[in-house]
């Protein structure tokens, strides 16, 4: 062939069946991910937002018996002022103390509740991230057979934890 009359137009260089393979794999991939990691993310994101704003409202629920039990406290003191020196003394002692175990228990209450409320989002966040990397690693080596024959399963597994490990945490 004549170098003068070489195709030199990109246009009639690109293959068609590459581009359409191409964008059915990334179809396919991006497909896949919503699915397998997007959805899932949202849904224990979406019931981390509910958990917390359960504990929320625990707080609020415990101000209220904070501010009930400082009104408990305030008519002790106003009883214990009309009596002798000796008994508002013992009145300030079992207003404190009520205080303090008002406050002791509702705080461990909402903290037992977060803490409970956390274990259940990290756990659900190792299943999901458990359930994700064995289907990326499905996909990937579907994806593997298909474009280069037979895959290394300890390759593709490895190739996975790092694209997770850098992802993920």
């Amino acid at each position: 062939m004549n170098p003068t009359q070489l195709n030199l137009n990109p246009l009639s260089q690109i293959d068609p069946i590459v581009i359409i393979a191409v964008a059915v794999i990334f179809i396919a991939t991006y497909v896949a991910l919503r699915k397998v990691f997007v959805l899932p993310y949202l849904a224990v994101m979406e019931q981390r937002e509910r958990l917390l704003g359960e504990a929320d409202e625990q707080i609020r629920q415990a101000e209220e018996l904070l501010r009930a039990a400082d009104l408990d406290a305030e008519t002790a003191l106003t009883q214990a002022a009309q009596s002798a020196e000796e008994l508002r003394a013992q009145a300030r002692e079992r207003a404190d103390e009520y205080r303090r175990a008002k406050v002791d228990e509702a705080t461990r209450a909402a903290s037992e509740r977060l803490e409970r409320g956390r274990a259940e989002i990290a756990a659900a966040r190792d299943t999901e991230l458990a359930q994700l990397r064995g289907q990326a690693i499905e996909c990937v080596g579907i994806a593997c057979t298909q474009l280069v024959g037979a895959p290394d399963r300890e390759a593709i597994e490895a190739a996975v934890d790092r694209l997770m490990a850098r992802r993920v945490h």
